[in-house]
């Protein structure tokens, strides 16, 4: 009787512990399709109001294929670059973290002005929590103290419920 006991309460145990239809089990975002165009409009400037030159990230959400289609317009970086891209990540808490990178050889004093094109998949949900380049330093007060501070170019919400592009000037 102990034995039945046992397994029947090892049985309910095992039920309750596995997923519930409350659970759900989501994918993570996949990049993929990341190019760039080649280094346009060299420029000793700086970015500006009145630069014509002012980047924006443009994102075309494709429900059919669960993906997003995104241009970074005007990413501006040294002119020696060799190599750029995007990298994505997808915080705890579902935020979709996109940073740019570029990689180059020496500091020049000009810049230039690239198209980042990349594909986001498994994109399921309509609305994100999206942040831009964020980039975390270490700051080191005068007095020994020390904290982290966090810069972005973007820190906000998107909807694709009522638009499927959506441009974000930077």
């Amino acid at each position: 009787m102990k034995k039945k006991r046992l397994l029947w309460l090892s049985a309910l145990l095992l039920m309750f512990g596995s997923c519930s239809t409350n659970d759900s089990i989501t994918e993570s975002v996949l990049l993929s399709n990341v190019s760039h165009t080649e280094c346009e409009n060299h420029s000793l400037r700086t970015r500006a109001n009145d630069n014509p030159y002012a980047s924006r990230l443009k994102l075309t959400y494709n429900e059919a294929d669960q993906t997003i289609s995104g241009e970074y317009i005007n990413y501006m970086l040294s002119c020696d670059y060799t190599d750029a891209g995007i990298k994505i990540e997808q915080d705890a808490d579902g935020t979709l973290v996109l940073n740019p990178w570029n990689e180059a050889e020496n500091m020049v004093d000009c810049v230039c002005h690239i198209n980042i094109y990349f594909t986001i998949h498994n994109a399921t949900k309509q609305n994100y929590h999206l942040v831009l380049n964020r980039r975390i330093a270490t700051v080191v007060e005068q007095d020994g103290s020390k904290h982290q501070e966090t810069w972005t170019d973007y820190d906000g919400y998107i909807s694709f419920k009522d638009q499927n592009v959506i441009t974000i000037e930077l």
